[in-house]
């Protein structure tokens, strides 16, 4: 069919003038993320089609059903209320359009922009999914694209487990192996009854684990087969050397620990929970940890081993700075009469997320703090922010941590808010995570590497833990 120099096309051109005028003179106009390409979302690598983003006042908005969908999750609409319900009954979020408050199970959620319907479909800001939904993202002005990646699964073994022999199918699954303040503290699946001894010749403490094997999150260290030997490093230790472990039999299947010393000392060695501590604290007659009223403190640094978390814009990893924060962090901690440390990790090591939570839930502990660096595709992004997840329990501990760290960075203040990270919605605890600056922007990591810089930082989080307790 062809059409003519008709009124019908010189009326349709002026429809289109018209709308494109309204597009670029109204103050609060929607735009497409770029006018000068197509926009796009790309979830793990595949473009999801019909899902265009959009830029409102400077926020990427995307399309939550569409995404929501290609992730798994349930999307309910309510057009009566306005509202968006995503996931089931037992742990839904709940967003109204046009408010900036979402609800959650763990508390309100603060959004940049209100959600807004515009052609049957719902867009939220991508910051939001990220947090939210534990996605990756990314924008890539050049081709107007929105990068999501999925949460990595967690860490399989390197190498796959001894299979048990069968009367061993009950065995306890010893999760993770850390030491701090002269402490040496073992996590497992079930309670576990230990058994000590001390050899000489060199000096050195031998804990034995019968019923037990090493779990997913230790075999994914090293090949921990019959007859390997792993090591622990422990630095600055006036008493231990290391600690190494190993499988020491298989039938019965039994995990061994031993602590290297550097002299002969007395220890004392109990179990709270399914946690087995042996403490070599005043000759091993200082009491069980949170006696006497002291505070007990779990610190998290982010990563480890083939986790490397965020890479810096020079190579470094998250994994290495934070630990190195951590540890610091522990020695100020050591030197405090009220309190009480547990580290999750103290070296190159990876417990899952939920086996750090678990850690804090079985000490039942009275605070943690995950430590963490940021990374963002933008090189400009900066500055420090502290996430919490349950805000009635954490909210005042993430600000009282923000307000420390921020000051002690100099860097931007992100504030204080709200995100739905594992380890924080997982701890029964007020717990909080910090992201001390970003490793992406090249001053804020350069910064990050200095002695001098972290020192600084351990002491605001100390600062911060002492002023939330109250010690």
């Amino acid at each position: 069919m062809k059409f003519g120099n008709s009124a019908w096309q010189k009326t349709l051109g002026l429809c289109v003038i018209l709308m494109l005028a309204a597009l670029f003179l109204l103050p609060n106009a929607i735009k497409p993320a770029s006018a000068a390409a197509q926009s796009s979302i790309v979830l793990d690598g595949q473009m999801i089609d019909g899902a265009e983003p959009l830029v409102v006042k400077q926020t990427t908005m995307v399309p939550i059903r569409v995404v929501s969908q290609q992730l798994g999750y349930l999307v309910n609409w309510n057009q009566t209320s306005g509202q968006i319900t995503i996931g089931d009954s037992s742990s839904p979020l709940v967003l109204t359009i046009g408010s900036t408050t979402a609800n959650s199970a763990s508390g309100s959620v603060q959004l940049e922009q209100p959600p807004f319907v515009r052609a049957n479909t719902t867009y939220v800001p991508l910051r939001f999914v990220g947090s939210q939904m534990g996605l990756g993202v990314k924008w890539e002005q050049a081709s107007s694209t929105v990068y999501l990646q999925s949460p990595a699964p967690e860490p399989q073994p390197s190498v796959p487990p001894t299979p048990a022999p069968s009367d061993n199918v009950n065995n306890a699954s010893i999760d993770s192996i850390s030491f701090s303040d002269n402490r040496l503290t073992i996590s497992a699946n079930q309670a576990v009854t230990p058994k000590s001894s001390t050899l000489t010749a060199p000096d050195r403490i031998v804990v034995d684990l019968p019923s037990s094997a090493f779990g997913p999150a230790m075999l994914v260290n090293s090949n921990l087969s019959l007859g390997q030997v792993s090591t622990l490093t422990v630095e600055n230790s006036p008493l231990v050397k290391q600690v190494r472990y190993s499988l020491f039999s298989e039938s019965p299947s039994t995990v061994r620990v031993v602590i290297d010393l550097k002299q002969a000392v007395g220890y004392n060695i109990y179990n709270e929970g399914n946690l087995i501590f042996v403490d070599l604290n005043q000759q091993g007659t200082a009491p069980p940890i949170g006696s006497n009223g002291k505070k007990i403190v779990v610190i998290d640094p982010g990563h480890g081993y083939q986790d490397p978390g965020g890479i810096g814009f020079t190579g470094v990893k998250e994994k290495d700075m934070v630990l190195q924060v951590g540890l610091k962090v522990a020695a100020l901690l050591k030197q405090e009469p009220n309190i009480d440390l547990i580290m999750t990790r103290s070296g190159d090591t990876y417990p899952t997320l939920d086996d750090r939570a678990k850690i804090a839930n079985d000490a039942n502990a009275d605070v943690f703090l995950s430590i963490h660096g940021n990374k963002a595709a933008a090189t400009s992004a900066a500055g420090t922010e502290t996430y919490y997840a349950d805000a009635k329990r954490s909210k005042k501990l993430s600000d009282t941590i923000q307000k420390h760290v921020q000051a002690a960075t100099g860097f931007r203040d992100r504030g204080s808010k709200q995100a739905n990270f594992v380890v924080i919605r997982k701890t029964t605890m007020p717990g909080a995570l910090v992201e001390i600056g970003f490793l992406s922007n090249q001053a804020e990591e350069a910064m990050m590497m200095q002695d001098d810089f972290q020192q600084r930082v351990a002491l605001a989080i100390v600062a911060g833990l002492k002023e939330y307790l109250g010690v």
